[in-house]
């Protein structure tokens, strides 16, 4: 892989990683307690398990090297 493929990755997942943050309240409202796959500031798919998320991707032909997944919940955990 080119070096600016991997920079290119690397930003689009940083900006993809600001939006998901600084829209965690909404997606909390409309996705608490599930994983959510995004890419390009889009949701692509959500379930409530990560297996079944991955199938949802792979059934649909997503390529999931650029894509970020993230657990969303209203609690806040605690570790």
């Amino acid at each position: 892989m080119a070096e600016s493929s991997i920079v290119q990755m690397l930003v689009s997942g940083q900006n993809d990683l600001d939006w998901f943050n600084s829209n965690i309240d909404a997606l909390k409202s409309r996705y608490d307690n599930k994983f959510i796959a995004f890419h390009n500031k889009q949701i692509i798919d959500s379930d409530s398990k990560l297996d079944a998320l991955m199938r949802k991707l792979d059934t649909k032909n997503i390529d999931t090297s650029g894509v970020l997944v993230r657990f969303v919940s209203k609690v806040k955990a605690i570790l």
